[in-house]
């Protein structure tokens, strides 16, 4: 028994003396002869040299150490740069009991003074894509296996890490400096802590927060993870889910998103990726919440809500990205939306090298800019208890908009607006060429006195009215679309009223129109127009108040921007002949259009041109303006002749106050401009009004 226990004895004390001449030989030796062993197996595994200029050491304890310095790893041949990688120190503690059972521990990382290049090169390879000693290697796409393919780091410390990321073939450049980031578990059941603060292109980044544990991630477990973010003026806060962490899947993350100033902040966002400098937004603070999360092939924002200054929205977004384009599916509501919000704002003064020369037109020559449609498709549901454009309040505003490959429709549209309603649809293809635009619009009751006062802050009018608007054109322009357009317009107005004393009239013969009591009667207006191939031509335009009928002719190009119109005044009862002894032409064009009274030589086009629509009162009318002058009452009901669409011209037969019970009895004409008081009266009214 005494010979079983020496001998047990003896066999103890030499592995005791092993293990301490395997320890004393393992620290007596320099690792440093095993650079180039390393440096050799680093070049056979990525085809680029390894040098490490200074030393490699190891410390042996329970937990273990090794440190280098002075490490360096060659780029690509075709880099900007010898070397892709360079650290200045390197330092890692290993748990040693755990080896034992196969597991990696790692309690402390250190990395310090690292400067990384990431490039791409004129063919678009990165410098990241090795190729060892020229061979070629089957790529796979299998993770490793087993539980302990991912080590577990109790912390890790880095700093002074410099990452510079080049695009050869666009040009950019982009630079990250983490100068802190620390990543602590002091066990592996407990959350991971993370702090970084980093500069990203001049901006900095601040990351805190917690990511579920060690074993979480190992096992590839749920993993929770709440993260605040900091930049550009902005504050993220993430805080949910991730099923699969490993593979990135299965995440379901509540968001919120808060800024002072949303211009600021896209302005500097755009700084900092090179994109310009100008904010498509105006200032305005913005709230944003909701949670994303992963769905089969693309992503799903659930119980979005914004605020963006005075706007708001909420609703659901989808994200699909598993077909030929990005596609967004959205149902979206809002309570208020100002338009002005989401403005793009303006150009400086000092901007001015791509606008378009003033060529004196107002249907822009420029191509319509509509190859973002066919960047996405889309199937939108919008609805929004009020907007807000330029002033007007658009209110109940319901829509679907549907894009598909550049083409957009714009069914079930709907809105209250001026205490009316409009409804419509419209139909814009841009996969043809040219592109082609269809429209509908039907409104109904709608209150243009109120229109007016909340863009003026005055009240002048009173009335409602009916319109209707049906039309088709193709183009790349709004010129080209305006040029070839194809349609009919009409607008009703009935029963209104008008504030005579809030137009300036300067004429009391002009006052009398519209009655001494300040307010009249508008019996009815109609503006009634049919346009082929761009050609505007009026089926009836008139205006009529209880003592004065006007009923215009003509025709408006839409393929030069040119008017010839005439109106003509129409008494109603004698105390208004003097007034309407003068009849107005309107000229120009829609940029600079001119009003003056008229003169037969001037008539003369605008009878011409509403041949067919005014043929029989017009042309009695040129040839008698060059006349002695006789005044006229004409009670022809023009208001009833175009309530029920029939086209409109001044009548032929209206009885002149003195024998206006003589039939068959000639109309006469008012005398052209400058024989009596009238035609000044119109001029100055017209000056007044148009600056002409």
């Amino acid at each position: 028994m005494k010979k079983v226990y020496r001998i047990g004895v003896g066999l103890g004390v030499l592995l005791v003396a092993g293990v301490v001449a395997v320890v004393a030989i393992l620290m007596s030796t320099d690792f440093n002869v095993y650079k180039d062993l390393l440096a050799e197996k680093v070049e056979e595994a990525t085809g680029r040299k390894l040098t490490i200029s200074g030393n490699l050491d190891l410390a042996l304890s329970l937990t273990p150490s090794i440190a280098v310095q002075g490490v360096a790893f060659e780029n690509a041949p075709w880099g900007s740069d010898e070397t892709m990688i360079k650290i200045d120190e390197l330092a890692a503690e290993v748990e040693l009991v755990p080896l034992i059972s196969g597991d990696v521990e790692v309690k402390r990382v250190l990395l310090r003074g690292v400067d990384i290049l990431l490039e791409t090169s004129s063919t678009g390879k990165g410098n990241w894509e090795f190729d060892p000693q020229g061979d070629e290697h089957e790529e796979t796409t299998e993770s490793p296996s087993g539980d302990g393919s991912i080590p577990v780091v109790n912390d890790l410390h880095v700093s002074d890490v410099r990452i510079r990321y080049l695009e050869t073939q666009a040009g950019v450049e982009h630079a990250l400096v983490l100068e802190t980031m620390t990543l602590r578990a002091p066990s592996r059941s407990a959350p991971l802590e993370l702090n970084l603060d980093a500069v990203y292109n001049s901006e900095t980044v601040s990351l805190s927060g917690t990511l579920g544990s060690l074993s979480a991630l190992r096992g590839n477990d749920m993993l929770p993870l709440k993260l605040d973010l900091s930049l550009l003026g902005a504050s993220v806060v993430l805080d949910g889910t991730v099923k699969s962490p490993r593979q990135a899947k299965g995440f379901n993350l509540g968001f919120e998103v808060a800024g002072d100033n949303i211009a600021d902040t896209l302005k500097r966002a755009m700084v900092m990726s090179g994109a310009g400098s100008q904010s498509p937004l105006p200032a305005n603070p913005i709230k944003m919440s909701g949670a994303v999360r992963d769905v089969p092939g693309g992503f799903a924002i659930d119980g979005l809500q914004l605020t963006l200054g005075d706007s708001d929205a909420a609703g659901n977004v989808a994200l699909g990205l598993d077909g030929v384009r990005p596609r967004v599916t959205a149902d979206l509501s809002s309570n208020r939306f100002d338009v002005a919000d989401v403005q793009a704002a303006g150009q400086s003064n000092e901007d001015t090298t791509d606008q378009q020369a003033d060529d004196g037109r107002v249907f822009p020559n420029n191509p319509l800019a509509l190859g973002g449609l066919k960047a996405v498709d889309a199937d939108l549901v919008l609805s929004a208890k009020q907007i807000v454009v330029n002033g007007m309040n658009l209110m109940n505003t319901e829509t679907n908009l549907s894009l598909k490959n550049g083409h957009l429709k714009i069914s079930d549209f709907g809105m209250d607006f001026g205490g009316g309603r409009v409804d419509g649809l419209a139909d814009l293809n841009s996969s043809e060429q040219p592109l082609i635009l269809t429209m509908d619009v039907q409104g109904s009751d709608i209150d243009y006195g109120r229109i007016v006062e909340d863009m003026t802050g005055k009240k002048m009018l009173e009335g409602s009215l009916d319109l209707s608007l049906d039309a088709k054109g193709q183009g790349g322009s709004v010129r080209s679309l305006m040029a070839g357009l194809d349609g009919k317009l009409r607008v009703v107005s009935k029963k209104g009223r008008i504030d005579s004393g809030a137009l300036a009239l300067l004429s009391g013969s002009l006052a009398g129109v519209l009655g001494d009591g300040g307010a009249n009667e508008i019996r009815c207006a109609v503006v009634d127009f049919d346009i082929v191939d761009g050609i505007a031509t009026s089926k009836a335009t008139v205006f009529e108040t209880g003592g004065l009928s006007v009923v215009g002719v003509g025709k408006i190009n839409l393929k030069d921007e040119t008017l010839d119109l005439y109106f003509d005044p129409r008494a109603k009862n004698p105390s208004l002949l003097s007034v309407a002894e003068v009849g107005i032409v309107a000229g120009g064009t829609l940029k600079d259009p001119t009003f003056r009274p008229d003169a037969g030589d001037v008539v003369k086009g605008a009878a011409e041109i509403a041949a067919g629509i005014a043929t029989g009162g017009i042309s009695l009318l040129v040839e008698s303006i060059l006349d002695s002058a006789v005044s006229v009452i004409d009670k022809t009901d023009y208001c009833a002749l175009a309530l029920a669409g029939k086209p409109l011209r001044p009548d032929p037969a209206a009885q002149s106050e003195s024998s206006s019970e003589s039939a068959g009895q000639q109309p006469e004409t008012p005398p052209a401009q400058g024989q009596n008081d009238s035609g000044d009266a119109v001029e100055g009214l017209l000056n007044s009004l148009f600056g002409n």
